[in-house]
């Protein structure tokens, strides 16, 4: 039972739901605490110390069906699996048991005693070895079920239960007899061979669910952001979250190696000199960084909409990585969404942003204004420590571009970085007048899809903001 709560959450893992071994242990406590009798008191058990954030829970929901979709047969169940018992029977096996010393295989002796659950264990232990990793099709089912018998040596068990008959029948038993023993064994070695298969058939139904989850991402995240529908939407903002803890769970751990410091060889050498050479004392190098600031303009227009959503989110998440963060949102005016970001939660901050902001969502968009009524109200709060982060497709509906505009604010930060939903073939042609802004950039990046979102931003945390910018 233990192995088969470690393999659920090594699959939790795998599905990017954060378990520490502490919590693990926590699980197995409590599962054994509550046992397999109420499956919801079972799987509440679970629940409680295994997940942690509520957008785990559909995902910890659905392993856990695959997992325990039946979970008697964990239990008393696999004891029934093997066949009804014959207490007669069992007595004639077991007197002959007691008289004869015979060397069974360990295999025969769980199948004679009725120990379900550790053949099931057994079967387990004899899958590892039959490479199931290439289960791939509901047709291969068979094949592997048959390598899985190999590894368990199914003909050792047959030669056992031939010999029991054999020293049965010297012993003057009747036909009648011999024969229900016959069919009393062979049920329970049929019944085994029923067990081995449909663990090769759950093993298949968890590998189609993992590359199914793998292949769904996969495609939605190389999926043209304003192709998404709204049900891929809602699926890419799990991403989009799994991604934003990601990047943060890395920072926290470069902040941690940066607070203990990195060893001074010059200065540990020097110390050295006292104590004839030998580094008794190390002396460390710890260099202090004050988080950087970040400015957030987002082109919410129905154009760029999907992909302004997943920038807001990710911005929102990490927010802490930064000492302060401001948001902006436009169509032609602007407007300043920082509040909303820190008084909602997330799901709710992003669509107050994108639906219910004090802009014009329906005119058309125009960068130049937008910009300009950005320097106007905004550029004195603008310093060196804070770096523009700029989303939208530069398409001006043939206005004012006024790039003198963005000059302006690159005068006065570290750097502006635009990332452009739009595939670079589009640069410059027609309305768009992205080569005019580009000079004024630190950093212009295609950002179409949320794999393209989540390899630039990733690259801005770990490269661009470490370099103290």
């Amino acid at each position: 039972m233990d192995e088969r709560i470690l393999e659920f959450i090594g699959d939790l893992r795998r599905a990017e739901l954060r378990i520490s071994p502490s919590e693990a242990l926590d699980a197995l406590a409590a599962a054994s605490q509550v046992g397999l009798e109420d499956r919801e008191t079972f799987k509440t058990a679970l629940g409680a110390t295994l997940v942690k954030e509520a957008r785990d829970r559909a995902t910890f929901d659905r392993i856990f069906d695959l997992y325990f979709l039946d979970l008697q047969a964990l239990g008393e169940g696999l004891r029934k699996a093997l066949g009804p018992e014959d207490p007669r029977v069992q007595d004639l096996l077991d007197e002959l048991l007691a008289d004869e010393s015979l060397e069974l295989d360990p295999l025969t002796e769980l199948l004679l005693r009725g120990q379900g659950g550790e053949m099931e264990m057994a079967i387990r232990s004899g899958s590892r070895n039959a490479s199931l990793e290439r289960l791939m099709y509901g047709l291969q089912v068979g094949y592997f079920s048959r390598r899985v018998g190999d590894q368990l040596d199914l003909a050792a068990i047959e030669r056992d239960l031939e010999e029991l008959l054999r020293l049965l029948a010297t012993r003057g038993l009747d036909p009648g007899q011999l024969a229900r023993i016959r069919n009393y064994l062979e049920l329970r070695l049929e019944a085994f061979r029923r067990m081995i298969r449909q663990h090769v058939e759950r093993e298949l139904e968890r590998r189609a669910w993992r590359q199914g989850e793998r292949l769904t991402r996969e495609v939605l995240s190389d999926k043209p952001l304003f192709a998404l529908t709204a049900e891929e939407v809602a699926q890419m903002q799990a991403v989009v979250a799994r991604l934003a803890r990601k990047i943060k769970d890395a920072l926290a751990l470069r902040q941690r190696q940066q607070e203990r410091g990195r060893i001074d060889t010059r200065r540990t050498i020097r110390k050295s000199l006292a104590w004839d050479g030998v580094p008794m004392e190390i002396a460390l190098r710890r260099r202090h960084r004050d988080k950087p600031k970040l400015i957030t303009i987002c082109d919410v227009s129905d154009s760029v909409r999907n992909a302004s959503r997943f920038m807001l989110q990710l911005v929102w998440s990490l927010q802490e990585c930064f000492s302060r963060v401001r948001s902006f949102v436009f169509v032609s005016e602007m407007a300043e969404v920082t509040e909303a970001f820190g008084a909602y939660p997330v799901e709710r901050a992003i669509e107050w942003a994108l639906k219910a902001a004090p802009v014009d969502y329906h005119c058309r968009s125009d960068f130049g204004y937008a910009f300009s009524q950005f320097v106007r109200g905004q550029l004195e709060t603008l310093d060196r420590r804070t770096t523009i982060l700029l989303l939208g497709d530069a398409r001006n509906n043939y206005n004012d571009p006024q790039a003198w505009a963005l000059r302006m604010i690159r005068e006065r930060v570290k750097g502006i970085i635009w990332l452009n939903p739009e595939g670079q073939w589009g640069w410059g042609v027609g309305d768009s007048v992205m080569p005019l802004y580009a000079p004024a950039c630190d950093l212009v990046r295609e950002c179409r899809t949320v794999g393209q979102l989540g390899e630039v931003v990733d690259n801005l945390v770990h490269h661009w903001w470490r370099r103290g910018r």
